[in-house]
């Protein structure tokens, strides 16, 4: 059969959108690097929706049947798994709130895809002499679920029956927005942090705005945050950096954080800017990072959590109803409209690609595409998820040694940001880097399968996170479709699909 790629294409595919866009402007292509530049503003939607519709439909699965009380021990394990290490155990580095408004402008970036998708996503930061305020209009997952019908009978997204603190005192709390009040309310305040870190106020309504509150100090945080979760507040003291100027930032600053990057990369390309371009493309490599990692670690948890407490029959009922209710309608109805090469450029830009985070984080994922006269390959060396989570030791208990580490690591950075008075320009250089060191912190102690199961590749031991590849191998292993699961910490997952 005629190849449908040369080496070239191939290889071109498994290069990271910002390294092309920016191997165009090298060359002064920049008509191509445009190009590039748009199909990377779609590239990101289908993943990061996966993500969001698979956490609603899971936990309004679990809350189903173990009922809605179980909710609270769901999110203190998957917490405990994806935040406690990653975020609250360095909370008390917080000293210069505006650092850590560049770093959240940077999640919701990445939580609003550029602004695709259907309800594209959008928000707006505003500050005043107390707080930074961002302004979800919609919030790209917990509204846009709502406004994309998940909590419709029979489409899987279950609302609270009962008011609870954690619903903050709602019935007919989405499922999903749930996973706010534990993430940054309540387990920061039982944390060492002891306080409230960023208070919301949540929608009331799909058309309704949802706002994250970002204190200049901590300690200012309203009384009324505290009294919704019947909670009072702990005495504590926060050595705050101070600035001479009354405001941080400038409208222009504010609302250029906000702004989707392929946008800002677009516009220094047509005004004739692209080192200014380059340098964005640079800055946009990790921006899907670290959403990407707590979404993977918040699914990983879900499993274990279901496995552990009703068994793996159920965890394969759980999965089951997301293939069918999350990947088949977003995937797998979207491929049987394409050709074989339109299915293989899709599932490297828009899977595979986007799942590797540019090749960025700790044990980056990567791949590369073979192709022969029977089929196509591609090589996931290691997968920008369930790869990098095997590579993490998320399997694994926690080694003593690197717990020590850890403690030491986080203890280090908290008393420096406190106690040590770095010129700005420094912690400013250094912020990223240490943000990212911190919330690469993986998952431990996570569930293997225990015995085989279709959706497990028919063999024991598989982890539970690559089962939801063992379930789509379980579905179309018939249609030209082989999945090989990573053998060992360094093994590789192969995907290979019959040209035939």
């Amino acid at each position: 059969m005629k190849p449908l790629f040369t080496k070239k294409e191939l290889s071109a595919l498994a290069t990271p959108f910002p390294d092309r866009i920016i191997r165009h402007i090298r060359r002064d292509e920049i008509k191509k690097a445009l190009s590039v530049c748009h199909e990377m503003r779609e590239s990101r939607i289908l993943l990061h929706d996966y993500f969001a519709d698979s956490c609603t439909v899971l936990w309004s699965w679990v809350g189903e049947r173990l009922g809605e009380d179980a909710m609270e021990k769901l999110f203190r394990d998957v917490f405990k798994q994806s935040a406690e290490r990653q975020y609250y155990e360095v909370a008390d580095a917080q000293v210069m709130p505006h650092l850590t408004v560049h770093l959240l402008a940077k999640s919701w970036r990445a939580h609003s895809c550029f602004g695709a998708g259907e309800h594209p996503a959008t928000f707006r930061i505003t500050e005043d002499h107390d707080k930074f305020t961002f302004h979800l209009e919609p919030c790209a997952s917990g509204a846009r679920l709502w406004k994309r019908g998940w909590y419709e009978n029979g489409k899987g997204g279950r609302v609270s029956e009962s008011e609870h603190a954690w619903t903050y005192n709602r019935k007919g709390f989405p499922y999903y927005c749930i996973h706010c009040p534990f993430l940054n309310e309540i387990l920061p305040y039982e944390s060492g942090y002891g306080m409230i870190m960023w208070p919301v106020d949540p929608l009331k309504n799909p058309d309704d705005t949802c706002a994250w509150h970002v204190y200049k100090n901590p300690c200012n945080v309203p009384d009324g945050y505290y009294q919704r979760l019947g909670i009072r507040r702990k005495p504590k003291t926060m050595p705050v950096a101070k600035t001479g100027k009354a405001l941080f930032f400038d409208p222009y600053e504010l609302k250029e954080m906000a702004r989707p990057m392929t946008d800002r990369i677009s516009e220094n390309l047509l005004k004739g800017d692209p080192k200014n371009a380059a340098r964005l493309c640079r800055e946009v490599r990790d921006e899907f990072l670290t959403l990407h990692d707590l979404y993977a670690m918040m699914i990983l948890a879900t499993y274990t959590f279901i496995a552990r407490e009703i068994g793996e029959e159920a965890l394969g009922e759980a999965l089951e109803i997301q293939f069918e209710r999350c990947l088949k309608p977003a995937f797998l109805e979207t491929l049987k409209t394409m050709t074989l090469k339109q299915r293989i450029i899709f599932l490297a830009e828009n899977g595979f690609g986007t799942d590797n985070c540019n090749r960025t984080g700790y044990h980056p994922g990567r791949f590369s595409i073979q192709e022969s006269d029977e089929e196509i390959r591609f090589v996931l060396a290691p997968c920008g998820s369930g790869g990098r989570l095997i590579r993490a030791g998320a399997y694994e208990p926690m080694p003593p040694i690197r717990r020590f580490r850890e403690k030491t690591e986080s203890a280090v950075v908290n008393f420096a940001a406190r106690h040590i008075p770095l010129p700005e320009a420094i912690l400013k250089m250094a912020f990223p880097f240490i943000v990212t060191h911190f919330t690469q912190r993986k998952s431990y102690s996570q569930g293997k399968t225990g015995k085989s199961f279709p959706w497990s590749f028919n063999e024991k031991d598989v982890p539970y996170y690559c089962c939801q590849c063992g379930k789509i191998s379980e579905k179309l292993g018939d249609k030209g479709l082989v999945i090989i699961p990573p053998k060992g910490e360094k093994g590789v997952c192969i995907w290979k699909l019959s040209k035939g």
